[in-house]
């Protein structure tokens, strides 16, 4: 499963419901699309089996953190879309006036951010890609 491109149309959908106002959707989206730009730079580093199929964004963003040092502390936005990930798909609490424009808009931020450390700071190097191509 190619974990980039589909972060890249999940985060697109969050946008595309984002302009047409439906904000809840985007939020739930905008963290899915947060969880699967991570793991698609999980293989650069050691991790649990188990992360790859979770929908743990901490754990995530701790495996990666280990490696390659971010240039902002990303945790706050982490856990946020940790909190809404479920929250923004079932919305038991009945709150759904939380969801608007700057709300979504701050969720779709947060993705523009950790793509822009998977794809400027997760850098892969010679050894990562002979390692994940190799047949062993």
């Amino acid at each position: 499963m190619n974990f980039y491109a589909n972060a890249q149309e999940t985060e697109q959908s969050a946008i595309n419901l984002y302009v047409t106002g439906q904000y809840r959707h985007s939020v739930f989206l905008a963290c899915l699309a947060t969880e699967l730009y991570l793991k698609s730079k999980l293989y650069l580093v050691p991790h649990r089996v188990e992360l790859e199929k979770s929908h743990d964004v901490i754990g995530l963003y701790d495996a990666l953190r280990k490696r390659f040092y971010p240039k902002t502390d990303m945790r706050a936005s982490i856990n946020l879309c940790r909190k809404y990930y479920n929250e923004s798909r079932y919305p038991y609490n009945g709150n759904l006036d939380i969801y608007t424009n700057d709300f979504a808009k701050d969720f779709i931020d947060i993705v523009a951010e950790i793509k822009d450390f998977i794809d400027n700071e997760c850098i892969a190097t010679i050894e990562d890609l002979q390692n994940k191509y190799s047949n062993k």
